[in-house]
């Protein structure tokens, strides 16, 4: 059983990604419920991934499955899916790979960095361009930013 332990940040200066080339994700929701389930595709990879309820405010089960691309595209459009999309940036900082995020569409101007940590334990040094910790904050999840928009800043 996978489990996903992340923290979530705003990014405080967005001048860290000039230069950097990201990949593009188009994310829809399908269903939330006893898991999450969401649809990713990104080029021509695609995914399911279905996630548990948070057990703490860093960590939760997850499990993903790669899919076609096809089969993706349709999911996202079904009835009463919801989707968003972004461009996800890789920075290496300190043994830690840091996935900041630029948010298309309606959330434009929106940025988050998550780091995926081997136990909510780890120690994790922050460059000086994360800003505040989202962590567990409802409302700054992926869902929740598809669902309903901006959150409350």
């Amino acid at each position: 059983m996978a489990l996903e332990i992340e923290r979530k940040f705003k990014l405080r200066n967005p001048a860290i990604l000039e230069g950097l080339s990201g990949s593009h994700f188009l994310q829809a929701y399908l269903a939330k419920g006893a898991v999450l389930v969401r649809v990713r595709v990104s080029g021509d990879h695609a995914w399911l991934t279905l996630k548990s309820a948070p057990l703490s405010a860093a960590t939760r089960h997850e499990w993903e499955y790669e899919i076609p691309v096809a089969d993706a595209q349709q999911m996202a459009r079904q009835p009463g899916a919801y989707a968003l999309e972004k461009t996800r940036f890789f920075i290496e900082h300190q043994g830690h790979t840091f996935e900041v995020d630029r948010y298309h569409g309606g959330l434009e101007g929106l940025y988050t960095v998550e780091v995926e940590l081997p136990s909510e334990q780890t120690a994790v040094d922050l460059p000086d361009w994360v800003g505040e910790e989202l962590t567990g904050r409802k409302g700054w999840d992926n869902e929740s930013l598809a669902r309903v928009g901006w959150p409350g800043l």
